[in-house]
């Protein structure tokens, strides 16, 4: 009897621990780290510099982005841009279907650029529907640093009175880019900096919505 019941217990575990397996393997299949290279024995590029992946995926870059620092120049709308110049790892998750481009600020101009192109599966469909973006969001900016034009991106949810201005560490507002009536989705504006050299700050009001950002100008 004993003998009989350390059987059935036996093979109960072996049962959740294959299931346990199963489970962890089918939960891997739909969610997929990628690496990409970059610097040292890579060189000025990106390795793999071109990759497709599913919703849901984590992109790690690994080099030193004090030498190479990392800046996305295209997102999906709703999607959040991207920035790194410190340490060595960055980790992105992909919560949005489309394109993504990006670059080393430093060293695009001799192609040190990559992208990724995010697709929806059947797993993650739901979840790409419900991220959808249901907020005001302010983008950094793009080039940062800039010399003498940079691009500052927002994404509206519904149609607002909207005001982005540019303002020096003093708090004193030296631009204003925008200041009306915008429709709901992804826009654009293109600052050309007729300031000096320095830091500044570029804030975002719709309502009740206020966000800043740093933007720094070299000339």
């Amino acid at each position: 009897m004993m003998r009989a019941h350390s059987i059935w217990t036996s093979r109960r575990l072996a049962s959740i621990v294959w299931a346990v397996v199963f489970l962890a393997a089918a939960m891997s299949a739909h969610a997929t780290t990628h690496i990409i290279q970059f610097g040292g024995a890579f060189g000025f590029a990106y390795s793999p510099s071109s990759l497709t992946v599913s919703v849901g995926d984590t992109i790690v870059w690994n080099g030193d982005f004090s030498v190479h620092p990392l800046s996305s120049t295209r997102v999906p709308p709703g999607a959040a841009s991207f920035q790194k110049s410190s340490g060595s790892t960055f980790t992105y998750h992909v919560t949005i279907a489309g394109t993504y481009d990006y670059q080393c600020d430093l060293h695009f101009g001799i192609g040190m650029v990559g992208s990724f192109t995010a697709v929806i599966t059947t797993n993650v469909e739901k979840t790409q529907t419900s991220l959808q973006p249901d907020a005001f969001r302010l983008e950094q900016n793009y080039p940062n640093p800039f010399n003498p034009s940079t691009t500052i991106r927002y994404v509206m949810p519904k149609g607002a009175q909207l005001v982005l201005e540019v303002y020096n560490t003093l708090g004193e507002k030296v631009a204003t880019l925008v200041d009306g009536w915008n429709e709901a989705g992804e826009h654009q504006v293109r600052w050309t900096a007729q300031v000096a050299s320095g830091v500044y700050v570029y804030r975002l009001r719709a309502g009740s919505f206020v966000e800043s950002k740093k933007l720094l100008l070299l000339r």
